[in-house]
């Protein structure tokens, strides 16, 4: 297979240990009742799902523009992991649970319009779309090293870590957005992904 193969098939591990990670965050919430870990589990399950429904059309398993589906939910999963840690309160942590039922529901509803949806006319848009990834994750980033900077705990630390590899994770993979020339660097990002979204997830189990 080469390499050009490989990198097109590169989000299929992202997506597939975004799952497994989501199911473990379910498992802990199931014993730890623990909001913030519901939320974490629900947003890395709308990122694995965008994924692989982004790759069938990558795949021509579904004959339509599955991207757009495939930005939103990762963006939403992106949003709330960051959001996850602002509330303070118990009351605050409930409110964005809500918020992120409805996210789910307006991913489920771009889901369904996939077939009206138009293709991509310019790469403006994913770049674009893409850059919005970019920007929650390096927000969040910035928000974990202020809480290490004041804190100095082992979970900031690894939160901080995550999202900084997410960041160049997505970075690296704004280049398959403009030419297939560069198969390395996306292969390379994904494999960023995988540990950024491994980090984030762990450190609710270990940090």
């Amino acid at each position: 297979m080469s390499l050009s193969a490989i990198a097109n098939l590169a989000s299929v591990p992202v997506g597939l240990v975004c799952l497994t990670l989501s199911i473990r965050a379910f498992y802990l919430y199931a014993f730890s009742r623990s909001d913030v870990v519901f939320v974490i589990g629900f947003a890395l399950s709308s990122i694995a799902l965008a994924i692989l429904f982004g790759i069938s059309g990558e795949v021509k398993f579904i004959h339509w523009n599955t991207e757009w589906a495939r930005y939103t939910g990762s963006s939403i999963g992106a949003l709330f992991i960051f959001l996850s840690s602002l509330p303070k309160s118990h009351q605050g942590m409930q409110q964005l649970r809500r918020w992120q039922i409805v996210a789910a529901m307006v991913f489920g509803c771009v889901v369904l319009l996939t077939p009206a949806l138009p293709p991509f006319t310019s790469s403006l848009i994913p770049m674009a779309l893409n850059s919005t990834r970019i920007i929650i994750y390096g927000c969040a980033f910035i928000r974990y090293a202020y809480l290490y900077a004041l804190k100095g705990t082992r979970f900031s630390l690894i939160m901080c870590v995550g999202f900084l590899l997410l960041a160049i994770g997505f970075v690296l993979f704004a280049p398959q957005l403009v030419t297939s020339s560069l198969p390395t660097v996306t292969i390379m990002g994904a494999f960023v992904r995988i540990f950024g979204y491994s980090a984030v997830a762990l450190a609710y189990s270990f940090g």
